[in-house]
């Protein structure tokens, strides 16, 4: 995440020889990164977060819960500052807001950050789409959720029926299906771009959940919207925010606006 030279890590879950890589493949110095902000201390999420402040000096944003729930690796991290879920905390011109989620791990959370150029929601470990998560993506630009797995694949996997509960469950991942529901329903009327993030190789197809994410904007009359599937082992492309343009509103989607509880005036800090 980057406004002009404020640069900010979400998560480093990849070894450090891989974040080296993915960086360098973005043209970004890991010494220009002013912090490291963990969403929670599952390892997809942590893994070269220690060797990375410890080598460039970079400092790692947690809550209490993620470093607890990180164990012995939390020691060799260079330096702390603690997250709350509602206190902002700000780098430059990037403004994040961090808020509680629903995943099955200590004081998981999720972003709103706000930059000159508009809002950005992020999300990618999501059980539930919460009235919160709503409120305080429902004036955002850019979108970066979870589409981690399709209902029917899940339920053939070969993951243990305990696993398969626990991705499916409230405290898991998001499904495209659930995805689709929350664009149907509450899209915000500026969101021009949807990042579908945290895809399953074994309970998802990129192509599947682009499909039905791009069915359900088209339901929500707003096909127009981009979509961008991350994937696993590349750098997702890079996001101008500054040039997408603003969204078009028609008669019939800003009185549906109106009515709903919530605007972009009711997000919280």
């Amino acid at each position: 995440m980057a406004a002009g030279d404020d640069r900010v890590l979400i998560d480093a879950g990849l070894s450090y020889r891989a974040l080296r890589q993915r960086l360098d493949g973005v043209g970004v110095d890991p010494d220009t990164l002013g912090a490291v902000l963990i969403t929670h201390a599952h390892v997809d999420h942590v893994r070269g977060a220690a060797m990375l402040s410890r080598k460039h000096g970079i400092p790692i944003h947690a809550t209490g819960g993620a470093r607890e729930g990180w164990g012995r690796g939390a020691d060799k991290v260079a330096g702390w500052e603690a997250l709350l879920a509602g206190r902002p905390v700000a780098f430059g011109a990037l403004r994040f807001i961090p808020f509680g989620v629903s995943h099955d791990a200590d004081e998981a959370l999720g972003f709103r950050i706000e930059t000159p150029d508009g809002a950005i929601g992020f999300a990618t470990d999501v059980g539930q789409i919460t009235d919160d998560l709503v409120a305080r993506f429902s004036d955002c630009r850019v979108l970066v959720v979870e589409s981690n797995h399709a209902v029917e694949l899940l339920r053939v996997s070969p993951y243990a029926p305990s696993v398969r509960m626990r991705i499916g469950g409230d405290g898991g991942h998001l499904s495209n299906e659930a995805l689709a529901g929350f664009i149907r329903e509450h899209l915000g009327a500026q969101v021009r771009c949807i990042v579908l993030a945290h895809l399953s190789r074994t309970n998802n197809v990129p192509a599947l959940a682009e499909l039905i994410c791009r069915e359900a904007l088209t339901a929500a009359g707003r096909p127009g919207v981009r979509v961008v599937v991350a994937g696993q082992d590349q750098p997702t492309p890079t996001i101008d925010l500054a040039g997408l343009a603003p969204a078009p509103v028609s008669p019939v989607q800003a009185a549906q606006q109106v009515s709903l509880p919530f605007g972009g005036s009711s997000a919280r800090a």
